[in-house]
C-alpha cells in the first residue's frame, strides 16, 4: 500500500471540499504570518541563535529566502492593516488578493491605504484575481494624483560620531538613511558568527565582532584587485627595545595615541614593517624598505594547508584571515610554516588578548588552551599537510 493510499479520506476531496479546504490553509497560513511576524518584532528567534528571523526560519523552518520573505512581508501588512488581517483570517480575501493589495505597502500609501483599508477591502471581496489585479493598481492611480509629491524627497544624510573614551574604548551612535542601513543590515548578516553549542555571546556582542570583522576585511580589501594579502592599513609607531618584551608598546600613527600590548602584538604578527633611523633629537633622518613579517609566498602556503581561520568553532574563509606567529615573532618565534596559524581578525586579537597557548602538531591539529586549563583543539581545512614546503 502507498502513502496516499493510506491517506485516502483526505486526499479524495470532491471539488467542494477541495475548495473549502484550500480556504482553510489560507486562513491558517494568515495566521501563521502574524504569529512569525509577533517573533520577529519580540526578536524570540535570537534565543536559537540566528541573526534575523529571515535566517531563522531558513535554518530551523527549511524555508528558502524568498518562500520566508513572503511570510515575513505578509506578516507586516496584515499586522499594520487590521481590515486586511480580519479580511485574510475570515477568508473573504484569498491569500493571492492579499498579495496584490501588498503591493500598495509603501510609505506613500500609507497614510491613504489606512484611512480607506475597509472600503477597499469590500471592493476586491467579491472580484476575482485577475480583477483584483487591475482594481488595486486603479487605486494606485487615483492614490497617485491625489497625493502631492511636487519635488522628489531630499535623501537623508547618513551621520556617525564617535571617540575614544580614557580606557581606550570606543563609544559612539550613527543614523544611517535606508539605503545606508540596508547594506547594514546585509553586512552584519554575511559577518556574523555563531560558536555553535560553545557560544556564550549575546547578539548585540556578535554583531560588534561582525563590525569588527568588517572593518577588518575592508581595510585589507579596499586596495588592488581585493586579493586577500592587501594587509590592513593602521600604521603604528613600535621602539625596538619595547616590542621584544612582553609588553610590546605601539602608538597609532592616526590617533598618537598609545595602543595596548595586545593590539601591538597582534599587528606585529602579520604586517609590514618600515625600519627608521632618527637621530638624537627623534627626528627621523632615512626610512629602510618595507618588507613582509610574513612573506606572501609562505603566507600561500599557511592557508593552502588552514583553509581559513584555525579557531575552533570559527568558519572564517582565508581572505578574512592573518598569519599568527605561534611563538610571537617579538619573542624570536620563526616566521616558518611551522610556526604560523591563521586566524580571522576578531580571534588573532582575541588569542594575544587572553594569552592564549597555541600548539600546531605535525598533522596540522591545532591545540588552544586558556590559562585555567580549558582545552579546545581544531584541524585543518585545506589541503592535508604532507611535508613543509620547500
Amino acid at each position: 500500500m502507498s502513502m496516499a493510499d493510506s491517506h485516502t479520506q483526505q486526499i479524495a476531496l470532491s471539488p467542494a471540499e477541495a475548495l473549502a479546504a484550500l480556504a482553510e490553509w489560507e486562513r491558517q497560513g494568515a495566521l501563521l504570518s502574524l504569529a512569525l511576524r509577533r517573533l520577529d518584532v519580540t526578536r524570540a528567534f535570537e534565543a536559537g541563535g540566528a541573526a534575523s528571523m529571515r535566517d531563522w526560519l531558513r535554518d530551523h523552518g527549511r524555508l528558502a529566502d524568498d518562500r520566508a520573505n513572503d511570510l515575513l512581508a505578509t506578516g507586516r501588512f496584515l499586522d499594520q492593516y487590521s481590515a486586511f488581517a480580519e479580511a485574510a483570517i475570515t477568508g473573504v480575501l484569498s491569500g493571492s488578493q492579499i498579495a496584490h493589495a501588498r503591493r500598495l505597502n509603501r510609505p506613500k500609501y500609507a497614510t491613504a491605504l489606512g484611512e480607506h483599508q475597509d472600503e477597499l477591502v469590500a471592493t476586491l471581496a467579491g472580484l476575482d484575481i485577475a480583477s483584483t489585479a487591475v482594481a488595486v493598481d486603479h487605486w494606485r492611480k487615483c492614490a497617485d494624483a491625489v497625493i502631492d509629491e511636487p519635488a522628489p524627497p531630499v535623501d537623508p544624510p547618513c551621520e556617525m560620531t564617535f571617540a575614544r573614551t580614557l580606557d581606550n574604548v570606543v563609544h559612539g551612535h550613527f543614523h544611517l538613511h535606508d539605503a545606508a542601513g540596508t547594506e547594514l543590515d546585509k553586512a552584519v548578516q554575511n559577518a556574523i558568527t555563531w560558536d555553535g553549542t560553545d557560544e556564550t555571546r549575546s547578539l548585540a556582542e556578535r554583531q560588534g565582532d561582525a563590525l569588527f570583522d568588517i572593518c577588518a576585511f575592508f581595510n585589507k580589501n579596499h586596495q588592488g584587485d581585493g586579493t586577500s594579502r592587501h594587509l590592513p592599513h593602521v600604521s603604528l609607531s613600535a621602539d625596538l627595545s619595547t616590542i621584544t618584551s612582553k609588553v610590546p608598546e605601539g602608538v597609532n600613527d592616526d590617533t598618537a595615541r598609545p595602543m595596548s600590548p595586545s593590539c601591538t602584538a597582534t599587528y606585529l604578527c602579520d604586517c609590514r614593517i618600515h625600519v627608521i633611523l632618527r637621530n638624537a633629537s627623534g627626528n627621523p633622518e632615512q626610512f629602510g624598505r618595507s618588507r613582509y613579517t610574513v612573506p606572501r609566498n609562505l603566507f600561500r602556503q599557511v592557508a593552502a594547508r588552514d583553509g581559513g581561520c584555525r579557531f575552533p568553532g570559527c568558519n572564517r574563509r582565508v581572505r578574512h584571515t592573518d598569519a599568527h606567529h605561534i611563538v610571537h615573532w617579538e619573542h624570536g618565534g620563526h616566521t616558518d610554516y611551522h610556526n604560523l596559524l591563521l586566524l580571522c581578525s576578531r580571534h588573532h586579537h582575541y588569542v594575544h588578548r587572553q594569552r592564549l597557548t597555541v600548539k600546531l602538531l605535525p598533522n596540522g591539529h591545532a591545540h588552544f588552551t586558556w590559562d585555567d586549563g580549558h582545552h579546545r583543539q581544531s584541524t585543518p581545512r585545506g589541503a592535508p599537510p604532507t611535508r613543509p614546503p620547500d
